[in-house]
């Protein structure tokens, strides 16, 4: 069993729940949250491939000594957010930390973007994340405890792209829910704090190395290069640490390699 170098980032027995580890970066997180010694209960949002992928993760953590299981979490409706909630929370005897990890994408002109997309769009990428918080903060109240969860989102939500408008205004309230619910909690010691992404390697189904957009984002990225996913865990784990952010809520970290500086 691997043990964390510092005792700032050591998460020795605590209890995560990574919803979204079907995605590159909810996999990072999932395994960062591994190797700082958490055992990691795993949701993906769909019951198909995402499935498998999810416990592939699962055997990468369980390898490290921890423990893992697998469920499918329907993030769309509140009700459905609770009841799978507190079934994983009762199967893993509490939880402490929350981290949620969507990933739909829409690249899209706003005058063709159609009604159905924008409610897909922010229902996947924020709503989804306000039943997340509003559960997860549920949860943590009923066993009297600190708890931490950790949204991620996208830049976009601090400064848009043309052809991302819907995307771009589920992640700038994303963004929000982020500011607002940490005040909320606070007074439970629940502590709600944010990861933007920027252009990351795994995003290249989206825009071809090739398109305008695509080439912009990287020559405007200050490290000009795409960010990877395991550059997200160690952030993530920083986040969840009780000794390293003990006064840290509310807040957005990018991990973007500057590319706020220049959009």
């Amino acid at each position: 069993m691997t043990k964390p170098k510092s005792s700032f980032f050591d998460l020795e027995g605590k209890r995560a729940l990574v919803i979204g580890a079907e995605h590159p970066h909810g996999a990072a997180i999932a395994r960062a949250y591994a190797e700082a010694g958490a055992d990691v209960a795993l949701a993906a949002l769909t019951a198909d491939e995402a499935v498998v992928r999810t416990r592939a993760v699962q055997r990468e953590v369980e390898a490290m000594g921890r423990k893992s299981s697998t469920y499918v979490m329907d993030v769309l409706l509140g009700k459905n957010v609770e009841v799978t909630m507190r079934q994983i929370v009762k199967e893993m005897g509490g939880v402490d930390i929350v981290a949620s990890c969507p990933d739909l994408f829409l690249a899209k002109p706003i005058e063709r973007t159609s009604d159905t997309e924008l409610a897909r769009v922010m229902q996947a990428n924020f709503t989804s994340q306000y039943f997340i918080v509003r559960h997860a903060a549920e949860e943590f109240r009923r066993q009297k405890q600190p708890g931490r969860i950790v949204l991620t989102t996208s830049v976009l939500g601090e400064r848009g792209l043309p052809n991302t408008t819907a995307y771009a205004s589920a992640a700038g309230a994303v963004i929000n829910l982020v500011r607002s619910a940490a005040v909320e909690v606070a007074p439970d010691s629940i502590q709600v704090n944010g990861i933007a992404l920027g252009w990351m390697d795994w995003m290249t189904d989206r825009l071809s190395p090739s398109d305008e957009e695509a080439q912009r984002a990287v020559r405007f990225t200050a490290l000009r290069r795409q960010g990877r996913a395991d550059e997200i865990g160690p952030l993530a784990v920083y986040l969840s640490s009780e000794r390293a952010t003990r006064y840290i809520t509310g807040q957005i970290f990018p991990v973007d390699g500057g590319l706020l500086q220049h959009l």
